[in-house]
């Protein structure tokens, strides 16, 4: 994890596809993976989605438009443009990061993924980013 409040200020933006919502985080980008679970699949009409995480604290919407939320889990928001559809994150409540859609940021092509979630949910054709993190019972990697 990164450290806690460090001195960097690097700033990631990013927004939807007709720019109807448009976001902005600072600081170092966090876990940078693709997920398989059913809800990533069936949002993103792929086998998969591609995420990395930002502290909470570091991000704000900067409009002009505001997302649209959907709790796809009792803990776990998602949001969208309420006008173009596109997926742009989620987070779960509580927790210190969120997650933005590699596709919503405007260099998500310089991130790459390190990990894989749901791996077992990866259909047999595409195979699967290999991990550089310890399995974990919860995210399934």
């Amino acid at each position: 994890m990164p450290d806690d409040e460090t001195t960097t200020h690097e700033v990631s933006t990013g927004g939807c596809l007709c720019e109807h919502i448009r976001f902005e985080a600072t600081g170092e980008p966090y876990d940078p993976h693709v997920c398989a679970c059913p809800h990533c699949s069936r949002l993103s009409g792929g086998p998969l989605m591609a995420w990395v995480g930002f502290r909470r604290t570091g991000f704000s919407w900067t409009g002009p438009g505001t997302p649209r939320s959907y709790r796809s889990w009792p803990t776990m928001e998602r949001w969208s443009c309420p006008v173009c559809c596109t997926p742009l994150g989620a987070a779960a409540d509580g927790e210190e990061y969120l997650g933005i859609c590699l596709s919503a940021l405007d260099n998500g092509s310089e991130i790459t993924p390190v990990g894989h979630s749901f791996r077992y949910n990866t259909p047999a054709w595409l195979p699967p980013i290999p991990s550089t993190q310890p399995l974990s019972r919860t995210s399934g990697r």
